[in-house]
Order: C-alpha cells, then sequence, then structure tokens
C-alpha cells in the first residue's frame, strides 16, 4: 500500500489502519477485513440531452429558414418547404 507521501507501507497481522479502498492492492483485498461497511458506490447518473425545438421561418416566395431555440438559421441557403421539414424531422433524431 502506498500512504499519502506515495511511499509504501506494511501493514502487520492484526494491526488497524485506515485506507481507501482503491489504496489496497487487489492481491490483498481477501486477506482484508472492513471495521465498518463501506457505503455502496453508485456511478452518478447517466446526462440526458434535451431534444432540440426546430421551426420553420418563410422567407417570401416560397422560401425557408430552419431556426433553432437560439434563434440561429441553421441552413444557409433558403429552402423550399419540404427540404426544410425533412431537415427539422432529421435534426429532431
Amino acid at each position: 500500500m502506498t500512504d499519502e507521501k506515495g511511499n509504501h507501507r506494511i501493514i502487520k497481522p492484526g494491526q488497524k489502519f485506515t485506507a481507501y479502498p482503491h489504496e489496497i492492492p487487489e492481491a490483498f483485498r481477501d486477506v482484508v477485513q472492513a471495521l465498518e461497511t463501506l457505503p455502496e458506490h453508485k456511478p452518478p447518473p447517466p446526462i440526458t440531452g434535451v431534444k432540440g425545438v426546430y421551426v420553420l421561418k418563410s422567407r417570401g416566395s416560397g422560401w425557408y429558414d430552419v431556426i433553432d431555440v437560439n434563434g440561429k438559421v441553421l441552413n444557409e441557403k433558403a429552402l423550399k418547404k419540404e427540404v426544410a421539414e425533412k431537415l427539422i424531422e432529421d435534426l429532431a433524431k
């Protein structure tokens, strides 16, 4: 085992010591007994993203832009309505 200075420690039989589970080598974990019950390590819940919301905004004459929640235009050139709706469908996946 290593202490906080990075030095190896020798633990004698029957000796009590304080250590985190990751500080005890795998080879010795079966002979070391915990004096207290260890809290169960639970990984944090996964982060889930929020699906974007996209809307069509008409430029006039049958041409549209796809706008995100922040008001940013996502297409470079104006799109026909069918193509803009397909883009929104693809982005929502």
